[in-house]
């Protein structure tokens, strides 16, 4: 996502298509400007990934695992700025966020229902998951602080 406390759940394209062949261990993460979770829990921004790191991948369940990134590819295409309403269900504290996303068919958000669904399909007023907490960061740290993300 675009704010370290807000992330979107970007499905892996593992989803038959006829666009392209699936690709099991790709996720088309989005821009550089991105925040990723990392799997000792600090986020990172995507343009600071190298092979090797260790990102957190998380099912429609929130169970966890590591993975070891084995290439990062950065191109240019063409995107969609996805807004969103986050709901921190703890505080019950609303925040207006975005992430910006490959428009493609093959790009994908976790619904509601746990159902895949393509950014190219997405309607207002659609649930998506992610995560979004109550703390602010600081070059990835969680801190005691009031930090503003637009």
């Amino acid at each position: 996502g675009s704010s370290s406390d807000t992330l979107v759940l970007v499905h892996s394209e593992t989803v038959p298509s006829t666009f392209v062949p699936t690709r099991p261990f790709r996720v088309n993460a989005g821009s550089p400007h991105a925040y990723i979770l990392m799997a000792d829990r600090t986020t990172r921004y995507l343009s600071e990934l190298v092979a090797g790191d260790v990102v957190q991948a998380v099912n429609v369940k929130g169970e966890t695992r590591d993975i070891i990134l084995g290439r990062i590819k950065i191109e240019q295409r063409p995107m969609l700025k996805i807004s969103c309403i986050a709901i921190n269900i703890d505080s019950r504290k609303n925040k207006k966020v975005h992430v910006f996303l490959q428009q493609a068919e093959t790009v994908r958000l976790i619904d509601s229902e746990g159902a895949v669904k393509s950014v190219t399909e997405l309607n207002a007023g659609d649930v998506v998951m992610g995560r979004h907490g109550s703390e602010a960061r600081h070059l990835g740290v969680a801190i005691s602080s009031a930090v503003e993300e637009r």
